[in-house]
This record gives C-alpha cells, sequence and structure tokens, in this order.
C-alpha cells in the first residue's frame, strides 16, 4: 500500500489557504475511533482491529497516501465501494422484503479518511469559520441528536405553552397536545 506519488511543487499553492499536511495526531484520533468500535468488515476484508494494530507500522506510510489524497482533491473510488449486506429483522416472515435491514460494509480505511476530513473541517468551522448556527447539531462536537430532542422539548413545554402562546403561533390547543405527546413517545 504505497502512497501514490507526490505532487509536483509547481502544482501546489504554498499559501495560508493550501490543505495542511497530514498529520499524526489526525490519524492517531481517527485509529482511536476504530478502537471502540467492532464493526464487520468491509469488501477487503480487513476488519477496524487491524488497522488499530498495524497503525505503528503502517502510521507514516498511511498518513502520506491520506496527505496525497487530500491534496489532489481525491477519495478513492475503492473506498466508497460498499459490500451489501441484508441483516434480518426478528419477528418478521422471511419472504417479506419488509424483514431485512440493508447495510452496507465499507473498507476501514475509507472510513479512516472520512473521520480525517469531519474533524479538519470541524475544527475550520469552530476556528477561522464561518462557524455553525447555534441551532446546528449535526457535524458538531459535543452534540447530538439527543440534545437537539432537548431543545425541542424545552422549547415545546416551557412558559410559553403554558401561558398557551409561543412556537406554537395559531395551533389550536388540540393540536398542540397532539404534538406534545409525540415529542414525549421520542
Amino acid at each position: 500500500m504505497a502512497p501514490p506519488p507526490a505532487v509536483p511543487e509547481a502544482d501546489h499553492q504554498d499559501d495560508d489557504d493550501g490543505i495542511p499536511e497530514g498529520t499524526g495526531v489526525d490519524l492517531r484520533v481517527a485509529v482511536r475511533r476504530l478502537k471502540a468500535r467492532n464493526t464487520a468488515p468491509g469488501p477487503d476484508g480487513l476488519p477496524g482491529k487491524a488497522w488499530v494494530l498495524a497503525s505503528e507500522a503502517l502510521g507514516p506510510r498511511l498518513e502520506g497516501l491520506l496527505s496525497a489524497c487530500l491534496e489532489r482533491g481525491q477519495f478513492p473510488l475503492r473506498w466508497k465501494t460498499g459490500k451489501l449486506v441484508l441483516i434480518r429483522k426478528p419477528g418478521r416472515p422471511a419472504d417479506s422484503p419488509s424483514a431485512y435491514r440493508p447495510v452496507v460494509l465499507l473498507d476501514e480505511v475509507g472510513k479512516l479518511f472520512e473521520r480525517v476530513i469531519a474533524n479538519r473541517l470541524a475544527e475550520h468551522l469552530a476556528g477561522t469559520g464561518p462557524d455553525l448556527a447555534e441551532h446546528q447539531f449535526g457535524f458538531r462536537k459535543r452534540r447530538s441528536t439527543v440534545d437537539a430532542i432537548m431543545r425541542v422539548r424545552a422549547l415545546t413545554t416551557g412558559d410559553a405553552v403554558a401561558r398557551g402562546g409561543g412556537c406554537f403561533g395559531g395551533v389550536s390547543r388540540h393540536r398542540q397536545r397532539l404534538q406534545l405527546h409525540a415529542l414525549e413517545l421520542l
């Protein structure tokens, strides 16, 4: 797994907007996330645990490969190719299409690259911006779906709703109760 040849210096702009080289920190953070997961391997057959074990020896080469991909703006097609697996849902008849949940297994090295890119995007948006809106929960550090649900619940069960006004505007009391009930089911 040799990294592709380096991009010639003449084609590379070395200004503040240039893409920073891959760092060991980027790779270590991405590999650490692999440690926490026990997932099935993708088409290459290499589970995440193998990448964790090999990261010491392969780290510099993998870092060079990821840096070259960033410099060229390329995400290798092979890393986008997945293996479709159907997982049967319990209690459903085997001959029913709704009895199966499709899962696409991807190569772990592609997931590593995605994590490096996602971390860099989050750092850029938080650091040099433009930062994301306060109400943005996806792709934000220390924010989750649970946080978003809690914010909606706070808006719909707060003082404004208790007084009969607030975020529902001209919605009828019956509709307000239905919406609150739906939120409680979350």
